[in-house]
């Protein structure tokens, strides 16, 4: 795996845990970072466990199943990705691909014209009503797309399906981010919109201009491709949104962008771990331990010891 893709992936996971660490409770960084792996992958399967009971969706069971086998090479761990849209951690994989994918041909499209971020919206809907709004919000875009392409216009830049959901009010909030080369482009793509969907409120839309460094692109980039659910959502929920976008091509390239070869998806990976001993050694996930273990219960991680310990300092700390 690339140094962009690792250090994209790895950044998530610092905020599984919230209490204070130590760098001695860890053998290395690389076992930090396998260690919240481990609480993310298990946070994510008693999530995938409720998406499964609410549904009945064998598509569920494959995210359960992703990384759940580990073979171990050396320093090397290897799993098989499942790739589906409710892995949060193929999601991420997914993002630093298209990153990576994609980095070049948008810094290309910025020399030439400059770059605009733009957030298209309308109104909430309730879960009943997001597979049908969900529809009519890409024919809207389809209609305003094709009144660019009638005045001599065309859309280079990408477009991204996101759904936010208010637990609270019970609402669904589909709605489309975008990076788009030319001002006048994008000021139209938003007159149109709002043209079209007369109840959608000015002030919800957004656009802004994108810096042209490397940085300022992978950062809308990554904001624009993020997760296309909030993980705090019920499962019920999640499972709305996630059968209201079958069939549903949630990212998608226009103009220049689509001559880009899409990234391929991995359907592996493979990571080297350098606080592991050189071996060869099959390890499955735990539930109970949060952790990877051999058929003789060797634990690859030390889990709850770890979760243990971090939490005596804490309780330690505090009382100073």
């Amino acid at each position: 795996m690339s140094k962009v893709i690792n250090s994209i992936i790895q950044s998530n996971y610092t905020s599984l845990d919230t209490l204070e660490v130590t760098s001695e409770i860890f053998k290395s960084k690389s076992h930090e970072n396998l260690y919240r792996y481990a609480l993310r992958k298990h946070r994510t399967n008693e999530k995938v466990k409720q998406l499964f009971d609410v549904s009945g969706d064998k598509r569920y069971w494959k995210v359960f199943h992703c990384n759940s086998i580990l073979l171990q090479h050396g320093k090397s761990l290897k799993g098989s990705l499942c790739r589906q849209r409710s892995c949060n951690h193929c999601q991420r994989i997914k993002t630093a691909e298209l990153i990576k994918g994609y980095q070049t041909p948008l810094k290309q499209l910025a020399e030439e014209d400059k770059l605009y971020f733009i957030t298209l919206t309308a109104p909430t809907v309730k879960g009943r009503q997001l597979k049908s709004e969900i529809d009519k919000r890409y024919k809207t875009w389809n209609r305003v797309k094709d009144r660019l392409r009638k005045q001599g216009l065309k859309i280079n830049g990408i477009r991204k399906l996101e759904i936010e959901y208010n637990e609270k009010k019970d609402w669904f909030h589909p709605h489309f981010h975008l990076i788009c080369q030319g001002k006048k482009e994008s000021e139209l793509l938003l007159k149109y919109w709002l043209e079209d969907y007369t109840t959608a409120d000015i002030k919800a839309q957004n656009i802004k201009e994108v810096g042209t460094t490397a940085k300022d692109l992978i950062e809308v980039f990554k904001y624009a491709t993020k997760d296309i659910v909030k993980d705090k959502a019920t499962a019920e929920a999640t499972n709305t949104i996630y059968q209201s976008l079958k069939r549903k091509r949630v990212f998608q390239t226009y103009g220049k962008i689509r001559k880009v070869k899409e990234p391929t998806e991995a359907q592996t990976e493979s990571i080297v771990f350098d606080h592991l001993k050189d071996r060869n050694e099959i390890w499955a996930f735990d539930m109970e331990y949060i952790d990877y273990t051999t058929a003789y219960n060797e634990k690859l991680i030390g889990t709850l010891d770890i979760k243990n310990q971090i939490k005596e300092n804490y309780v330690n700390s505090t009382k100073r």
